[in-house]
């Protein structure tokens, strides 16, 4: 038997740098998802000699997020495909069934019981001369004797843990892929097997985050949610169970904050106006791409497009601005665009050899440019045909104290204009039920009637129950903070205007300031209610570093943004955030309507009747 087999304790595994990192370029630098994740993606594929990348469902998601196939394929790997294989969707698909007897096996796996079983059967019928396999976290012994009694060629070389299991979207931004997590604010003692998978799987992202940035932190969590103490739990008894693992030589103990997503609904209801946000809540962001094919007047090679700051540089400049200012960054790329192509002058030999030598790098930059131009005209029509700055009015007014007489009549008027879709005017709906639900008066009957008579098609019907269902999740009686009690924007500060009729955009439709901002504040100044964030294990120090951020039941790309803005401002602490996933007021919607057994199985397509 090879010598892997008989160490069934914990695997060898090798983590990436701590907080402070150190990029490509050989610079200082904090402390990065994408970096960290990209970095254990290079030690799998840096394995020596030709070879495929065999990946699960998963992980071949989470790579394509860090790093792209051109750089995949640099590294001599010259087939990625699923370790299930069996419908020949691969990058080079008539490998299927076909002996590859020249080629390394580099298998990037999750842990899970569907991937370990795929690869048993990969051991039992080879095609591969030798295999590398990297589980993305811990692997229980059980599996690893499973794998050890599949590998009867020997063919297995080595088998690492490499804890790369989230997926990582902006250096300070990452997620669980966990979509649903409505069900889990039921009784533990209801739960389904499904429900004990999800939160399984949310604390193994969170482990392994922690992982990836070599420290063990300090756990607080919101005291007003039984389901952020769970999941608190759930982080200490793993980080206990694999104290091997998590004992680091740094000394420094960062704070893991575990949020609940009902403290602050409003926020994921909201029209956003900062370019990622806006992109996610208007055209829907899956995995870094975007489907524009419903889009009027959309090329064919826009028919989807990739969103990420890893492979387009003026994304990474740009997916914090404002609507203003990016209407500017666009107008700006356009120009510089137009110089390139105009400054190319074939006179001579030179002159050609030196434009065949660029013209792939022009060519590219020209799809870039289309792309960006394209994503915002869109944008700028479903702003103007939807009348979207007027009802992020509304919905500000909402979210910040409005007189209720004032807010009956903007809500009663969006509800009666035809062009509002039927998805804002549920919005603003739910709104105006989580501000005055028990408002002496209030015209919630009112309102539900009106949208009731307003929805024709079985999508819009089942909308309608959104309004109520906000209240029975995150209801006052279910909340245990103070939702309106932020002011003021947070975009405040910024003074940029619109040419296109955007006037003082930060100052109208961003006043409300999502819960975080007001939490992370007080945390880092180190004034944090112990009562309301109490520490699960041990009590940390109030001079705080470093923080990592958890909302169950997902973050939203304002909330990243907001964070992207203080980790710009600060030279010291560095805030990471993740979440079950990144919503937009579709997939919240879809989620809070998730937990009611007649509900279960919805999967409202708004766009699609919206």
């Amino acid at each position: 038997a090879p010598h892997w087999r008989l160490h069934l304790g914990k695997c060898s595994w090798t983590g990436c740098e701590g907080m402070s990192t150190v990029d490509y370029k050989g610079r200082s630098q904090r402390f990065s998802a994408l970096r960290a994740f990209r970095s254990y993606v290079e030690k799998v594929i840096g394995v020596p000699g030709m070879k495929a990348l065999l990946v699960d469902k998963e992980t071949m998601t989470m790579v394509s997020l860090v790093i792209s196939q051109t750089e995949i394929i640099s590294k001599q790997v010259f087939i990625v495909e699923p370790i299930d294989n069996k419908s020949g969707n691969s990058s080079s698909s008539s490998t299927v069934d076909r002996q590859m007897s020249h080629l390394k096996a580099v298998c990037l796996l999750r842990p899970c019981k569907a991937s370990i079983s795929a690869l048993e059967g990969a051991l039992r019928k080879p095609k591969f001369k030798e295999y590398h396999i990297f589980f993305t976290n811990f692997v229980t012994d059980a599996a690893l004797r499973s794998i050890a009694a599949a590998d009867d060629f020997e063919l297995v070389k080595q088998l690492q843990e490499y804890y790369a299991d989230y997926y990582a979207v902006n250096e300070d931004l990452w997620h669980a892929n966990m979509g649903r997590s409505r069900s889990l604010y039921g009784k533990r003692s209801h739960w389904t097997s499904a429900d004990h998978d999800v939160l399984q799987r949310i604390t193994q992202a969170i482990l392994a985050m922690m992982l990836s940035a070599k420290k063990r932190p300090v756990v607080r969590y919101q005291n007003a949610s039984s389901l952020a103490q769970t999941v608190a739990k759930e982080v200490i008894r793993g980080m206990k169970e694999e104290s091997q693992v998590f004992d680091f030589r740094d000394s420094s103990r960062p704070v893991l904050l575990i949020l609940d997503r009902r403290e602050d609904p409003i926020t994921p209801l909201l029209m956003q106006w900062t370019y990622q946000a806006m992109v996610h809540e208007l055209l829907t962001i899956t995995n870094n791409r975007v489907d524009m094919r419903n889009c009027p007047n959309v090329k064919k090679d826009m028919a989807q497009v990739v969103m990420s700051i890893t492979q387009d540089q003026f994304f990474r400049e740009s997916y914090t601005f404002n609507y203003g200012d990016l209407g500017k960054a666009i107008k700006g790329l356009v120009n510089k665009y137009k110089e390139k192509k105009t400054s190319q002058k074939i006179d001579t030999i030179q002159d050609m050899q030196r434009f065949v030598e660029q013209y792939p790098e022009l060519k590219t930059f020209q799809g870039n440019v289309s792309k960006h131009v394209g994503v915002m005209v869109e944008m700028n029509r479903r702003v103007k045909e939807e009348k979207l700055m007027a009802v992020s009015e509304v919905e500000q007014n909402l979210a910040c104290d409005k007189s209720h007489g004032t807010a009956v009549q903007e809500v009663m008027r969006m509800l009666g204009d035809s062009k509002v879709s039927f998805k804002r005017k549920v919005c603003i709906s739910a709104l105006y039920h989580l501000r005055y639900e028990r408002h002496r008066g209030n015209e919630m009957a009112t309102i539900r009637s009106l949208l009731k008579d307003q929805a024709k098609t079985p999508t819009n019907q089942k909308l309608v129950r959104f309004v109520d269902e906000i209240i029975r999740y995150a209801g006052e009686k279910v909340r245990g903070g103070e939702l309106y009690g932020s002011r003021g924007g947070f975009f405040s500060s910024l003074k940029s205007v619109f040419s296109g009729g955007l006037s003082e955009i930060e100052n109208v439709y961003t006043r409300y300031k999502p819960i975080l901002s007001s939490v992370l504040d007080t945390l880092l100044k180190g004034n944090l209610s112990v009562q309301d964030y109490p520490y699960m294990d041990q009590v940390g120090s109030s001079n705080v570093d470093n923080v990592f951020v958890f909302v169950i039941g997902g973050v939203t790309y304002s909330e990243a943004a907001l964070v992207a803005a203080i980790n710009k401002s600060s030279s010291g602490c560095r805030v990471i955030l993740g979440g079950s996933c990144i919503h937009n007021s579709t997939s919240f919607i879809n989620d809070v309507l998730g937990l009611f057994p007649d509900m279960k199985e919805v999967e409202i397509d708004i766009k699609a009747e919206g």
